[in-house]
């Protein structure tokens, strides 16, 4: 029986649009109840949600009205009998600069609500459900979204699932049973799972992977705020209520701009103090009319609303706020409103409750850097696998590193919505290429010869094909890409020295959680970022450069050129992909910008972000300053150092006028003796390190009677100098590391405070000694203490001189005695069964720390940074397991977690392709298992494998972790911290203060909230340190590879397979410590076969032609991308390699060959395994096999270029 409110609800779970087609949500058996019972039970139902409802938004309009969101006057009377809790935003950082505080619903701001009839407001599907109760997520789910269609009908767009986090894990964790059943069973078992979501999906690349536990996550319980936060046991005892993890794991400080605090002041009124935000605002420099705020609001729908929105219990839905023109972001003529978008952000203050009750997810942005529509969120341990976030609509204006909150959804349903946009671009690349290829007359079938691939206009390019076996894949064709993807894989495969990659999502392996960004919680400060300006949007330049490119090839005359308007904005384009395009304001570009804008094509500029409005595609920025020509080593590297958010090394008046002072009065000189142990008659070395101070210093002293061994290891006491507050502990903040660069370095304190602090002969010294007594046989710590003390270096040596007396045949005894020492503590620490030398793992020593002593090759370390930092990884653990004993909650650690599961799994399945002896059940068994391997090319290619399944080790404090999650993977330690070097890293500052405490018997302050917010900043300061030294050795490797290739272009390298795809393999480069991808449509194949199960691939060759001239054909007669610096010519390999030939002559090297062209050639393809078969030319390619390489190195841009082609050996 038809109802006639049907239309008006829009919370009647079971009704489908028609009033008669009925789908039961959520239900794990059919349903069996009729219709009309249905009607019955969703108005019972919904009468019961209502009553919920009032409830809470009343206790929500008091929350609002705290946070300053409400005006007084518009309070309820002072006569209503509800009684308001306390604010949960009062101790929430404040919003960044894009977010709205003035959040609108269809009758103002949000939380006022009309007192007219229900049924009104409701049928607007999703109005009123911002803050639903909790008994709407009961058992069977957010149901109430099951009828939304009625209301909402009328607007003929679907609507997305939002899930509730107990709903997600519940769903992921079917998912996973299901996967593991389909690997273990062949699939049989996998399709009879039915779960919320329904998907069969994989996880994709987790930020922390922990066992999987579906029985524990199915039974996690869903009801309300207590429900949710009761399912974080099931996972490894994650006990503490979201509200928490917001308030505390996620807390960072405010910007080094705005004085820089840890923490954040507190607000007075537990809100956010500013009123309507810039991002909303008509005109943002011209006053506003507060009043608009009340003004009455459209009753149509609200303009530009998502083709899929949220579902009816979707907390980001656009549905029940209609913008007004101000909040449009810069309305059209008349004050016409422009299209929203994006969606508005939660306001700040309802985020902290959201979250608490399983609503939401607060997490890290990451952006996948070969696919930015792509991007995931890792929400530190809270779930088994990261968030997957579809396309820049559900990005919602959010960047890299963002902490941001997200509503999770289902995801089937965002998956599909990415394939179809996906089948979209498809279908419009093929169709721009066919119209290309009818343009220029290129023949639009299959052809062979010199193009050097098999294409078709039925899309062969771009999908695979593959037999019903599932083995055999891409037979016949090559897997071809389009262009601007083929110029998109360059740049960011050719800039980095190691590939860094997402999992691949597939229909087989989907991700298992999905959502969308609500709201940014917080971003980091100060971002900068470096980039070219271009007068025309790029897409807009490249359609300009092509059509002239096709006038030229037809003979045409160039078009004439327009009179140039002067436009408002001009586009900043950053180096780093994963940054939108940035609008910026003419006026601030050169004087000279516009009329000579192809001027300036080359010149680096730095801009930062600082709004982005709903209403516009792109942000809107500020131009900080014009760095100089992008071919100036200086210049690249001030660009690496602004990418990566490290401004010049000049430090403020206040620090330098603070460390005169100290110079002045001789405080570097005054010690607190009286406090501390007096060991200067001790016989200590002290180390210096890259930055020409020594922080660190050992001694060793054996007993009389050989009963016993001190070592004694000393760092620099600079808490003693830096005190909490003060001008040089705010600077030390702001940097939070020092940076180490193969051109430079950036220092934490200025060099006069480094000199005074450091170590040196005959210098007493203030520090904190870290002393063990050591067993002489076993050299087994017996008895260990920390302590403030004092020393007086008797010798003061560099690192070089150790490695010189390490291979000399008569060291001095103290690298003697540190030498035996620090062997026995790494056969301790791995459980090794000797304590010997053991080959250095330079790569995955960089889980934990960036290198001090910078080298090209970064899988190089030397035996005496090794015995160094066994040192201090044993002071280090000594001084965690202190703070943590004492310090409880506060202890500042860091933890290394675990690999990746699944992808510490696919490792293991290619190890045992290769027969080799990997043992993956622990830290010490994995290392134990390279250390085995004596082939150092091989040891280096499993290496860069396992680096792949590594997360970075991260800043924690105790008291936001559990306690299962404060070890240290790698060091195969308990428990972690960072102590040893505090002139170079503010963390090692911070634990200081806090060991000084603990020594002293004083009270130790700080927050804990503190804390954490100082442990995120770090941690970022921390990667950018790092990838800013990547970056480094990257531009120095491309300058060398260059002025090798001078004459050639290209230098001929030995190469190892590292992974093969379908029509692509990874290489790894022994000679410069770098991996780099194949790229089949580069080369001048007929076809490639690729046979998974023995990941064999076999390329078809045309014999004859030479890869170094080949020239794919969709590449021909078009301007290059990169037009700097990139050579026209392409000179034959045999070119290379007679070059190659006579540099090993000059330099006397053992691999000399000859210069002949076809010899010089055949010495680099010894090895490689080919075949002649049915006239076909075949080369296979297998993991761990040799091939030969052409590497090219690609300048002219802030960031250069590496790329490689491999030698065809049909064309010697």
């Amino acid at each position: 029986m038809h109802n006639p409110n049907q239309g008006q609800s829009s919370s009647n779970p079971p009704r489908g649009r028609g009033g008669r087609n009925l789908h039961i949500a959520h239900r794990r058996s059919p349903s069996e109840l009729t219709p009309l019972m249905v009607e019955q039970l969703a108005l019972q139902q919904q009468i019961e949600m209502l009553q919920a409802q009032q409830q809470q938004i009343l206790v929500q309009q008091q929350q609002f009205a705290n946070a300053g969101l409400i005006p007084s006057h518009l309070m309820p009377p002072p006569g209503s009998n509800q009684q308001p809790s306390s604010s949960p935003g009062s101790n929430l950082m404040p919003p960044p600069p894009m977010q709205s505080s003035g959040y609108m619903t269809s009758t103002g701001p949000f939380g006022q609500f009309s007192t007219g009839h229900r049924r009104a407001q409701s049928s607007t599907p999703g109005y009123d459900r911002h803050t639903p109760s909790p008994s709407q997520y009961g058992s069977g789910g957010p149901t109430g979204g099951g009828g939304g269609g009625g209301g909402g009908g009328g607007h003929g767009h679907s609507r997305r699932h939002s899930l509730a986090l107990s709903e997600a894990k519940r769903a992921a964790a079917l998912a996973q049973a299901r996967r593991q059943g389909e690997k273990d069973e062949g699939g049989a078992s996998g399709s009879q799972q039915s779960g919320t979501s329904g998907q069969a999906s994989s996880q994709p690349i987790p930020a922390f992977k922990f066992p999987s536990s579906p029985d524990k996550s199915a039974a996690t319980g869903s009801s309300g705020g207590s429900g949710t936060s009761g399912s974080a046991p099931s996972y490894r005892g994650h006990g503490r209520s979201q509200s928490m993890q917001y308030s505390s794991r996620y807390n960072r400080n405010a910007s080094p701009q705005r004085g820089f605090q840890f923490p954040p002041a507190p607000s007075d009124g537990g809100g956010h103090s500013r009123t309507t935000s810039r991002n909303f605002d008509g005109n943002w420099r011209a006053p506003q009319d507060n009043n608009g705020m009340l003004s009455a609001s459209p009753s149509h729908f609200v303009p530009g609303h998502r083709a899929r929105g949220s579902y009816s219990n979707s907390i980001s839905s656009l549905s029940g706020y209609n913008m007004y023109p101000m909040q449009q972001g810069g309305g059209g003529g008349q004050g016409q409103p422009r299209k929203s978008l994006f969606a508005p952000y939660l306001p700040q203050a309802s985020l902290p409750g959201l979250i608490n009750e399983g609503r939401l997810v607060a997490g890290v942005l990451r952006v996948n850097r070969k696919n930015r529509s792509d991007a995931y969120v890792s929400t530190n341990g809270l779930l088994d696998a990261d968030i997957f976030i579809c396309g820049s609509k559900d990005r919602n204006r959010a960047l890299e590193g963002d902490l941001v909150a997200v509503e999770l959804l289902e995801v089937d349903e965002v998956w599909g919505s990415k394939k179809e946009k996906e089948e979209k671009k498809k279908r419009k690349d093929i169709s721009l290429e066919d119209s290309r290829d009818s343009t220029t007359g290129s023949a639009s079938g299959a052809s062979v010869g010199t193009s050097g691939s098999l294409s078709g206009s039925s899309g062969g390019d771009y999908y695979s094909s593959r037999t019903s076996d599932g083995e055999l894949r891409r037979k016949g064709s090559l897997k071809q890409r389009p262009t601007q993807k083929k110029n998109d894989d360059v740049e960011v495969e050719g800039q980095s020295l190691l590939l860094v990659e997402e999992e691949e999502i597939n229909d087989e392996v989907k991700p298992l959680y999905a959502g969308h960004i609500v709201a940014v919680i917080e971003r980091i400060p100060g971002q900068m970022f470096s980039g070219t300006l271009g007068l025309l949007r790029p897409s807009s330049q490249a359609t300009k450069d092509k059509q002239e490119a096709e006038r030229r090839e037809k003979g045409q005359p160039p078009s004439p050129e327009k009179p140039i308007d002067r436009p408002k904005i001009v586009w900043f384009k950053p180096t780093d992909k994963r940054v939108p395009l940035i609008a910026i304001p003419t006026e601030q570009a050169p004087d000279d910008f516009v009329e000579n804008h192809e001027q300036y094509a080359d010149k680096i500029f730095v801009a930062s972000i600082k709004r982005w409005p709903i209403t516009s595609l792109h942000p809107f920025g500020t131009l900080v300053e014009e760095l100089g020509p992008a071919d100036n080593l200086d210049i690249e590297v001030e660009a690496i150092l602004r990418d990566n958010n490290f401004t010049a090394d000049v430090f403020p008046e206040s620090v330098k006028r603070a460390v005169s002072t100290m110079k002045d009065t001789n405080a570097f000189a005054s010690i607190d003796h009286d406090r501390r142990k007096d060991l200067s008659s001790e016989t200590v070395t002290a180390f210096r390190a890259a930055g020409g101070y020594a922080d660190l210093a050992v001694h060793v002293k054996k007993a009389d009677d050989g009963s016993a061994i001190q070592l004694g290891i000393h760092v620099a006491d600079v808490a003693h100098f830096v005190k909490p507050n003060s001008p040089l502990d705010r600077e030390a903040k702001k940097r939070a590391s020092s940076v180490f660069l193969k051109q430079r370095m950036l220092h934490l304190f200025p060099k006069d405070f480094n000199d005074g602090v450091s170590f040196d002969v005959n210098k007493v010294s203030p520090c904190i000694s870290v002393l063990f007594e050591l067993d002489p046989r076993t050299f087994e710590v017996v008895d260990s203490n920390i302590t403030l003390a004092t020393i007086k270096p008797s010798a003061c040596t560099d690192y070089k001189t150790i490695e010189d007396e390490i291979k000399s045949s008569s060291p001095s005894d103290i690298i003697s005695n540190i030498q035996e020492i620090s062997r026995h503590f790494r056969k301790q620490r791995l459980e090794l069964s000797e304590a010997s030398e053991v080959p250095g793992l330079g790569l995955l020593d960089l889980v934990d720390d960036e290198r001090t002593q910078v080298t090209s090759h970064i899988f190089d370390t030397a035996e005496s940074e090794q015995l160094m930092n066994e040192l201090c990884i044993k002071a280090n653990t000594a001084v965690a397991q202190k703070l943590h004993a004492l310090l409880g909650d506060k202890a500042f650690l860091r933890r290394h977690p675990e690999p990746i599961l699944q992808r510490l799994e696919s490792f293991s399945e290619t190890i045992k392709l290769l027969d080799l002896d990997i043992d993956t059940s622990s830290a010490a068994a994995l290392q134990k298992s390279l250390f085995a391997i004596k082939d150092n090319n091989v040891r280096q290619c499993i290496e860069t494998l396992l680096w792949k399944c590594m997360l970075r080790a991260r800043y924690i404090v105790a008291g936001k972790t559990e306690p299962e999650m404060y070890g240290h993977y790698y060091f195969n330690a308990p428990v972690y911290t960072h102590f040893s070097s505090p002139l170079r890293r503010y963390a090692d500052v911070v634990v200081h203060h806090q060991i000084r405490s603990v020594v002293c018997g004083a009270e130790y302050k700080e927050e804990v909230d503190t804390l954490s917010s100082c442990a995120d900043y770090c941690n970022f300061k921390k990667d950018s340190a790092k990838n800013a030294q990547e970056q480094s050795v990257h531009l120095h490797l491309s300058q060398t590879i260059d002025e090798r290739s001078s004459s050639t272009g290209h230098i001929i390298c030995d190469a190892i397979v590292l992974q093969t795809y379908e029509s692509a393999f990874d290489v790894f480069i022994p000679e410069f410590g770098i991996e780099k991808r194949v790229h089949g449509d580069q080369l001048p194949l007929v076809k490639a076969e690729y046979r998974r199960k023995d990941k064999l691939l076999e390329l078809y060759w045309e014999k004859g032609v030479d890869s170094a001239t080949f020239v794919p054909e969709d590449e021909r007669n078009r301007p290059s991308y990169r037009q700097p610096s990139v050579r026209r010519t392409r000179p034959r390999a045999s070119s290379a390699a007679s070059a190659m030939a006579q540099l090993a002559l000059s330099e006397g090297s053992p691999k000399t060959g000859t210069t002949d062209n076809g010899d010089g050639l055949k010495t680099y393809l010894k090895g490689v395994v080919t075949r002649e078969e049915g006239g076909n030319c075949i080369q296979e390619i297998r993991i761990l096999e040799h091939v030969p390489v052409l590497l090219q190195a690609e300048l002219g841009k802030s960031i250069p270029c590496l790329t490689v082609r491999t030698l065809n050996p049909f064309a010697v």
